[in-house]
């Protein structure tokens, strides 16, 4: 014969692992589905830096070759258009988080990973990304870019 403090311990055993199971089925299911934030670019709210042209690091900006950079950060690549403006996009492409590059002659902004292409506003024009990179405000002082978003 059982006595009552055995049974309340299986008892508390099976509600405990029903609730444990319960939680980690909870976490799986929220944290296991695709994100669908409006800000795609984690942490990348509040950004604000500057790029001096005359400096040796912006030097990829005006080389035909390249035409873009990253930020301190890698969070955001500024580039330069053919047609002399610039544009900052959030770096990490939309559908796997690799740093997108820019092909300045297509004014295309490319994930080498699984070839998503971007135009100069961060539209997809093919996938897989499932969604617009971020576009972020450029300022142009002088010599300076004000990158704001």
């Amino acid at each position: 014969m059982a006595n009552s403090s055995e049974i309340n311990r299986k008892d508390f055993l099976q509600l405990f692992g029903l609730g444990a199971t319960a939680l980690v089925a909870s976490a799986c299911l929220g944290g296991c589905g695709s994100s669908k934030s409006s800000d795609p670019v984690p942490g990348a709210s509040g950004v604000d830096f500057t790029v001096d042209l005359t400096a040796a690091s912006s030097a990829p900006l005006n080389d035909a070759a390249k035409g873009y950079l990253y930020s301190p950060t890698r969070d955001v690549i500024v580039a330069k258009t053919t047609a002399g403006t610039y544009v900052a996009l959030q770096a990490p492409c939309t559908h796997d988080g690799t740093s997108v590059y820019f092909t300045q002659s297509q004014s295309r902004f490319v994930c080498p990973n699984h070839n998503a292409i971007f135009d100069v506003a961060g539209t997809v024009l093919s996938g897989p990304a499932p969604r617009a990179l971020k576009q972020y405000t450029v300022t142009q002082t002088g010599t300076s870019l004000r990158i704001m978003g």
